[in-house]
């Protein structure tokens, strides 16, 4: 595997452990956690995409 495909799947794999924490807190009220998962999840994926596409220009 590539090593950029490796990155990608890697952000993909830690966005989604963001997503179900939000979910389980999301079930149990904890509506500040909710967010602060979705919010670095957000950032972990949008810079991760970023780093795939650009993988070339970088390095």
């Amino acid at each position: 595997m590539e090593t950029r495909h490796a990155v990608l799947s890697l952000v993909a794999v830690v966005t989604l452990v963001m997503t179900v924490r939000a979910v389980i807190a999301g079930l149990n009220g904890e509506i500040g956690t909710v967010g602060r998962q979705f919010a670095v999840g957000g950032i972990v994926l949008a810079f991760g995409v970023a780093l795939y596409r650009n993988w070339e220009t970088i390095g």
